[in-house]
């Protein structure tokens, strides 16, 4: 009897293996190499701001995006920079539920602070580090498949702000 159920854990336990190693195959039969997450290639400003629905103004310059696939959702990064006379316009047509937060303070320190979807992915200084923004979130839950939106505008000096937007899908 000790035998048989040594011989049917030692199944169960390649079962186990198989159906384990089974779920990291990825479409097409070939085995996935990415671990989750990861940054998806050829993403840019443009698919982004259509994804996240964001009316991006003419006048926005250094225009960045790219989207970082998780394991359940995704994050969408876009960012760009006005001129501060056009950032109150871009903030109504986002149509946030509250009025956004100016934010004195950064809320992390730059030399310990690692988000899980780096704006420094996009050769930018991370919004929770920076001092003097305005913040706060455009939507959560949001209509459609984004799940929420959040926005910083930072100043840049010289009439210019930049605008960042982290989007979950």
């Amino acid at each position: 009897m000790v035998n048989r159920s040594r011989a049917v854990m030692a199944l169960l336990s390649a079962l186990s293996a198989l159906a384990l190693a089974g779920c990291g195959g990825g479409t097409g039969g070939g085995s996935r190499t990415q671990q989750v997450p990861y940054w998806a290639e050829g993403v840019g400003f443009a698919q982004v701001a259509e994804e996240l629905g964001v009316p991006v103004p003419a006048a926005a310059t250094a225009r960045k995006g790219a989207r970082q696939v998780g394991f359940q959702d995704d994050v969408l990064l876009l960012a760009f920079v006005l001129p501060d006379r056009d950032v109150n316009g871009f903030i109504a047509a986002l149509a946030p539920q509250d009025p956004l937060v100016h934010r004195e303070r950064a809320v992390a320190d730059p030399a310990g602070f690692h988000p899980t979807t780096p704006f420094g992915h996009l050769g930018l200084p991370e919004p929770e580090t920076l001092d003097g923004v305005l913040a706060g979130p455009v939507c959560a839950p949001c209509a459609g498949k984004l799940d929420e939106l959040e926005v910083v505008v930072a100043p840049l000096g010289g009439g210019r702000s930049r605008v960042y937007l982290r989007g979950v899908d």
